[in-house]
């Protein structure tokens, strides 16, 4: 019998060996990949590939999750909250960005991870996240009536707002709910300051009472609102959303991007003159970097051109965000 490890020429052959059957294997395997049909698509874009133009072109206005770094530590830091212990006074969460910043898409991913469950032999349902949108005014009843309507509970719409809370309290224990997301929170700033401090006080009285965290979410006028009452802006820990520049993080975003939206052909979305001209054109929302994105790829596909390129990046018919509220058509 051979004992290799005692023979000093021996050991570093079989390294060697090693070694050379790995890279072979990697070899092998970007060698398949490249077999594939389309293989600057990712494994879902392919199969998108067989359906015609129409399913396509749904396929990428629907879009899809992208787990990018800022959402990941929003969706982290939901999840510790919802894991967190009743105490006495309950952590909650702030959210805060731009319009079309991706607020509402995480704040709504997170939710489709806690569904509500139902239990089959007990019939007992538990719904540990209830989502709403604010009032588009600091009105306590409304809000109260919007809790309500989450959970499908049967309501008189003109009841004393003590009775509507009266009924969430009693609804949060018998659903188990740990969560209230509010988004749309900056509307809180559309009443008189009076109205804004029955919101906030609330709010705190919600969350002491049933022991549920809360996360809001809105635009920097939320941060204001919160930040003028000192035992709000305790509670409520800011999370700042990014905007989106000329740099790596948007360069990797867009060569996600790219692997994601079925066209024949290999595009050039993450190229130094398309990052540029879409960040630009996009003014560094990301949503409208998306929205963008998606306008290009359907143009594509109708055009018969199969790829985005930067010449339909620059000719895509696009009026951009601080635009849009004087925008006038051309005659």
């Amino acid at each position: 019998m051979t004992n290799i490890e005692a023979t000093p020429s021996a050991k570093p052959k079989v390294k060697k060996t090693q070694s050379k059957q790995v890279s072979e294997t990697k070899d092998q395997k970007s060698d398949l990949a490249h077999d594939l049909p389309y293989p600057h698509l990712n494994s879902v874009a392919r199969d998108l590939m067989k359906e015609s133009d129409a399913v396509r072109i749904r396929a990428i206005r629907q879009g899809s999750w992208l787990p990018l770094p800022h959402a990941k530590e929003a969706i982290e830091r939901m999840e510790m909250l919802l894991d967190y212990p009743p105490v006495t006074r309950m952590p909650s969460l702030l959210l805060v960005g731009a319009s079309f910043s991706g607020k509402s898409t995480i704040l709504e991913r997170f939710l489709s991870l806690h569904p509500p469950d139902v239990d089959p032999a007990s019939e007992i349902m538990t719904c540990p996240v209830v989502m709403i949108d604010a009032p588009p005014r600091p009105d306590i009843a409304d809000f109260y009536s919007r809790i309500l309507d989450a959970i499908m509970a049967k309501y008189q719409s003109r009841a004393a707002s003590y009775e509507k809370y009266s009924q969430i309290k009693l609804m949060f224990r018998q659903l188990g709910v740990k969560m209230l997301i509010i988004d749309e929170i900056h509307h809180l700033i559309a009443g008189s300051l009076n109205r804004q401090r029955e919101f906030r006080n609330a709010l705190k009285s919600l969350s002491n009472e049933t022991k549920v965290c809360l996360v809001a979410a809105g635009i920097d006028e939320a941060y204001n609102a919160f930040n003028a009452d000192p035992q709000m802006s305790s509670r409520f820990i800011p999370l700042k959303l990014p905007s989106w520049r000329t740099d790596q993080n948007t360069g990797i975003l867009l060569a996600t991007l790219q692997k994601r939206i079925p066209v024949k052909y290999p595009s050039d979305l993450d190229s130094p003159e398309s990052l540029l001209t879409i960040v630009n054109r996009a003014e560094g929302s990301l949503g409208d970097i998306f929205d963008l994105v998606k306008e290009v790829a359907v143009a594509a596909i109708q055009s018969g051109e199969e790829k985005l390129s930067l010449k339909l990046i620059k000719g895509i018919d696009w009026v951009p965000p601080s635009r849009r509220k004087n925008y006038r058509p051309p005659l």
